[in-house]
């Protein structure tokens, strides 16, 4: 497998857990603007988007013939989750321990399978399990820079 994605990965599960925390509870409470998610939601929304792209990371290699990749409701995932009444240690918790669990299974893909597994996406795109797995990386990029306040 490509390392970039790994390693850039591999660096926000050993880094992001203390910026987190530098950044207190109160802060990660406050919605980002009106009608926005708290940050501790956006923390949350990456929670529920590493569970349904490690079932996508471990199902589209073991897919004869083109895997579908399906969307979710992220707005209903979050309110279900009710991340806005859970401690902030718990949702950072759980975002690390799936993306160790993102992390085992990427870094296992063979780059047969990276390369040749394709991925139809909602939009009708047909993709790589590579692209698929990049994509995951800058979605989570993009969302810890909002959480750590640097847009």
């Amino acid at each position: 497998m490509e390392k970039r994605s790994i390693d850039r990965l591999e660096g926000f599960v050993q880094a992001i857990p203390a910026k987190i925390e530098q950044l207190g509870c109160e802060h990660m409470r406050v919605p980002r603007s009106e009608g926005k998610w708290s940050r501790l939601q956006i923390l949350g929304h990456l929670c529920d988007s590493a569970i349904h792209n490690l079932i996508r990371f471990i199902d589209a290699q073991h897919t004869s013939g083109r895997y579908t990749v399906t969307s979710y409701n992220q707005d209903a995932w979050v309110v279900a989750q009710r991340y806005e009444t859970a401690s902030v240690e718990e949702v950072l918790a759980l975002w690390e321990s799936v993306n160790l669990s993102i992390l085992r299974v990427i870094s296992s893909i063979p780059e047969e399978s990276l390369s040749s597994s394709q991925v139809l996406l909602p939009d009708g795109e047909i993709r790589t399990l590579l692209w698929l797995v990049d994509d995951y990386v800058e979605h989570l990029n993009h969302h810890l820079r909002q959480i750590l306040d640097v847009d």
